[in-house]
């Protein structure tokens, strides 16, 4: 995954090896050619050092939704930092699919368009070269309160802490965790106990097709009661 570092730190290693072996088997050398030569292998060494805390830096991570997926270069869109270019190496950049907490090595042609990744590698001028490109899931995560629970279609709307109105379909496989106010411990509820007023925290997976998404198919529910904020 990061073979590019390892190979630069590899023959930067090399150089430092021929170095040392010239030092070992010169044939008598003087004092004054053992200094410069223990002079050079320093400065090398540093040079190393110096190398190995760049290549650190430059090594960058960015996530974003595939807009273009072609042999050699692919282009993301990012919240933060709109289009992006990724430039992919056909002997060097891994394809990566994370399902849950695995991950399994996938091909390029795997990834479409609309497709969320995160790409791991160096940056210059605003260009990834990629190491890795993981494809995944857009997740959304919200703090708020129910303002609304709809038992018609087990959906609640829920206005978060920025003052955004979001609906959630509350699904079977849903995982509805109440804090219990007085041991503070959680159980796992089903949609009838979902209240008005309650405090919710969430985790949703985010559709990336839609830009101005507001319905969510919920995925982990935690829910505080109001009783706890006024005892």
């Amino acid at each position: 995954m990061k073979i590019k570092y390892f190979l630069s730190i590899t023959i930067l290693l090399v150089m430092v090896s021929l170095l040392n072996t010239h030092i070992a088997f010169s044939q008598s050398p003087t004092i004054q050619d053992e200094e410069l030569l223990n002079e050079e292998v320093t400065q090398l060494k540093e040079k190393i050092a110096n190398k190995v805390q760049e290549l650190k830096e430059t090594q960058h991570a960015i996530a974003g939704v595939v807009a273009s997926n072609d042999e050699k270069l692919m282009v993301i869109n990012t919240e933060s930092r709109g289009e992006m270019e990724i430039e992919i190496d056909g002997t060097l950049t891994e394809f990566f699919e994370v399902s849950g907490s695995n991950v399994k090595e996938i091909k390029q042609e795997d990834i479409d368009n609309k497709d969320y990744v995160f790409i791991t590698g160096p940056e210059i001028a605003d260009s990834i070269t990629a190491n890795a490109v993981y494809k995944d899931i857009s997740y959304f995560v919200f703090s708020g309160k129910i303002a609304e629970v709809n038992n018609d279609d087990y959906s609640i709307r829920i206005i978060t802490v920025d003052k955004s109105n979001i609906v959630l379909d509350i699904e079977s496989s849903t995982d509805v965790q109440l804090m219990d106010i007085q041991t503070l411990e959680t159980e796992k509820i089903g949609f009838s106990k979902l209240k008005e007023g309650d405090s919710i925290h969430g985790v949703v997976k985010r559709n990336t097709l839609e830009q101005n998404q507001d319905r969510f198919s919920a995925e982990d529910l935690l829910i505080i009661p109001n009783e706890y904020f006024i005892q």
